[in-house]
């Protein structure tokens, strides 16, 4: 990989995923499985049983999602790879517990010196482990996620302890969720370098999950950055407009809709409005900032994947498998 392709990448590690460009450690805000991408990219709420989702919002772990396991992965521009890991077990007396690892990795990259003579590559990546536990309480369910979060390029390297802290309403008898979640809370161990200034994405998201009576629908709207309620990338000496309320407000709103067709089968689709309008083009919009995507389940298996647009170059393929290892390893009986 050449070094502009190289600098090209970070640009996007850095600014694509709706956060603070001066933060560090970014790769915290991709989303963590299909179902997530296909969603728009941002879910803190969802009435559905997904292993996936406490990597999002811990409060999400559920007894439901006892001896699942899921593994998701996008590939990415040129050789960077992004893969996660999601693993539920409850016990008796201490409850759920999930486990978790969101590694993304940049590959191989060609180093050269000041005078452009090659002197050999080096790799970098960036992975976070995840330990969670929820806890309900009648209709309202608290759950925490501690990361171990680490980033290495060449000989370089930062860590950091981070924290998400989650809760959710959970209607009695509909399909009916409130939340609200306080992400990527922590502070870095070690910098880079000693002139190195990292910190992490802190966020604050508020989401609405809902399924109408009687209808094949349920709908994810999710309010997020919201700790910087006016923070709208434009760039005044490329003559652009400046965005208006409307349009302000919409930048940190995810929308996402499931078509319920069975419980083995539907289809996704999603819209985030910050990524259409700072990733595309304005002289052509193309499908940035949608996505879509669909499920099939077949017995203790579900296979997701998921198409979603960042720029009007191409789109990028999610692929994430769940197991329920509870059926996959269940006794027969010999009688």
């Amino acid at each position: 990989m050449k070094k502009p392709a190289f600098i090209f990448l970070f640009w996007i590690q850095a600014g694509f995923l709706f956060a603070q460009l001066d933060n560090s450690f970014q790769f915290l805000n991709l989303p963590i499985s299909a179902r997530v991408a296909g969603l728009g990219g941002v879910i803190s709420s969802s009435t559905d049983e997904d292993v996936n989702l406490f990597l999002s919002n811990p409060a999400l772990l559920d007894s439901a999602n006892d001896n699942h396991v899921s593994w998701s992965h996008l590939g990415f521009y040129a050789d960077v790879k992004y893969n996660t890991l999601a693993y539920a077990k409850t016990f008796e007396k201490a409850g759920t517990f999930g486990i978790g690892i969101q590694h993304l990795g940049y590959g191989s990259i060609d180093s050269y010196d000041a005078s452009g003579n090659s002197i050999g590559s080096f790799d970098a990546s960036e992975t976070a482990v995840v330990v969670s536990h929820s806890h309900q309480l009648s209709v309202f369910k608290l759950g925490a996620n501690l990361k171990y979060v680490y980033s290495g390029i060449y000989t370089y390297n930062s860590s950091a302890l981070s924290l998400d802290i989650g809760g959710v309403f959970v209607h009695p008898e509909k399909e009916f969720m409130i939340s609200v979640l306080f992400k990527n809370l922590g502070f870095v161990m070690s910098e880079y370098s000693d002139t190195a200034d990292s910190s992490l994405p802190t966020d604050l998201q508020i989401g609405l999950t809902f399924k109408p009576e009687h209808m094949p629908f349920r709908f994810s709207f999710t309010g997020f950055n919201l700790l910087n309620p006016n923070e709208n990338y434009y760039d005044e000496n490329l003559d652009e407009e400046k965005p208006g309320i409307g349009d302000r407000v919409f930048r940190h709103l995810n929308i996402g809709t499931e078509i319920l067709f069975s419980r083995n089968f539907n289809i996704r689709l999603g819209y985030n409005h910050q990524v259409r309008k700072e990733l595309s083009l304005s002289e052509k919009l193309g499908l940035s900032g949608m996505s879509m995507g669909l499920m099939a389940r077949i017995k203790a298996f579900e296979l997701s994947y998921t198409f979603t647009t960042y720029h009007v170059d191409s789109g990028r393929a999610y692929f994430t498998l769940t197991s329920n290892l509870n059926r996959v390893f269940k006794k027969k009986s010999i009688i």
